[in-house]
């Protein structure tokens, strides 16, 4: 492996631990065909990705908001799915995106709609799981009544 490509797997590794274990595929795919540009990425996120006057979780959320009002369908589960990752509530997701909406207009809910409901379903899943392994179970979903047959006579 030649030296810019040992690079581009330590800096993605590093962007992958700093975005809580996640490694969006657009970033995988640069990696492995254009290594240079994914240390030159890995440089530039330590904006993103180090606590300033922002907090990572907040600028995640900025950065969700900018993607769909750029209307960028295959950047909203990756910024949304780091944002978890950091902290951020199913609310604070829904709320960056309400002011995409504001500011880029109802196309910007749209172009975030599949990636919002992939997380989300994500996130209902690792819910179930953690209840299961809590020993608790999953909320059941209501039965529909039935009719108690008249006795016979």
């Amino acid at each position: 492996m030649n030296e810019c490509r040992m690079k581009a797997e330590k800096a993605v590794k590093e962007l992958g631990e700093q975005m809580g274990g996640y490694i969006p595929p657009t970033l995988r795919h640069i990696k492995n065909n254009y290594p240079s540009l994914a240390v030159i990425i890995k440089d530039m996120d330590c904006v993103i990705n180090n606590d300033g006057a922002l907090d990572r979780k907040t600028k995640r959320l900025i950065a969700l908001a900018c993607v769909a009002v750029r209307m960028c369908d295959g950047c909203i589960y990756p910024q949304a799915k780091v944002a978890k990752n950091l902290g951020a509530t199913r609310n604070e997701i829904m709320e960056a995106l309400n002011i995409a909406v504001l500011t880029g207009g109802v196309p910007s809910w749209s172009t975030a709609r599949e990636g919002i409901s992939e997380l989300f379903r994500e996130w209902d899943a690792e819910d179930a799981e953690k209840a299961l392994l809590k020993g608790k179970k999953a909320p059941a979903k209501a039965k529909p009544k039935t009719k108690k047959a008249a006795p016979k006579k």
